[in-house]
């Protein structure tokens, strides 16, 4: 694929072409999704093992609340993104519709999918195998942060760490490709490019590591 091996060439043959939003919807961003909403229904489907059947009944309707939130989510981050990198190539003399700015934004989500469809095929094993512990109602009144224990309790330290370096290796990748993304959707320089991506990226990367550090 073009857009791994040469992400230059793959934007500067993408911008001759009309602007077709539905490609990085369909091959990315939407499997991006279902992955996401599948492990966290995974996730909250085993956590409710440990409360009482009364109470896990709740965690039932957060895992299709979550799955909803997760799709919510994915398109979020996406038009955000791309609001910001296509503003601030605004002040680099940047020109170009922001539609085509949020097709290209769409592509640096691949190595979101890649890294993802590792670390939520680790993680799902590790949670199928675990034993849940039981959590009564008086523990949860008690101590509220017995739901973390829990969810740390599924998923073995190194793993923890492992996703925490794939996380990076995805950030810098993207980061690489919504730069060239930038680069041609709006007509500048790579080097203005980067910084126009650099910021949101960081933002992002900070926040995917700060939810992967609550583990430890």
């Amino acid at each position: 694929m073009k857009l791994v091996a040469n992400p230059n060439a793959f934007f500067e043959e993408l911008k001759q072409k009309d602007i077709r939003i539905r490609i990085p919807l369909l091959t990315i961003a939407i499997p991006l999704a279902i992955l996401i909403s599948a492990y966290q229904y995974l996730l909250v489907t085993k956590l409710s093992q440990a409360f009482p059947e009364d109470l896990a009944k709740f965690f039932v309707v957060g895992a299709y609340v979550g799955i909803i939130g997760s799709f919510i989510g994915i398109f979020a981050v996406w038009l955000i993104l791309a609001t910001i990198m296509h503003g601030l190539s605004a002040f680099f003399g940047g020109e170009g519709s922001f539609r085509r700015t949020f097709e290209f934004v769409g592509y640096g989500f691949l190595p979101s999918l890649i890294g993802s469809a590792i670390t939520i095929s680790m993680s799902a094993y590790y949670i199928s195998k675990a034993e849940t512990p039981k959590i009564s109602l008086a523990q949860l009144q008690q101590n509220p942060d017995v739901v973390k224990a829990v969810v740390v309790s599924l998923l073995p330290e190194s793993l923890v760490y492992s996703n925490l370096i794939i996380n990076a290796a995805v950030t810098v990748w993207s980061l690489a490709i919504w730069s060239l993304a930038v680069k041609h959707a709006r007509g500048v320089g790579f080097s203005k490019a980067f910084i126009c991506a650099l910021i949101p990226t960081a933002l992002f990367g900070v926040y995917q590591v700060w939810n992967i550090l609550k583990l430890l």
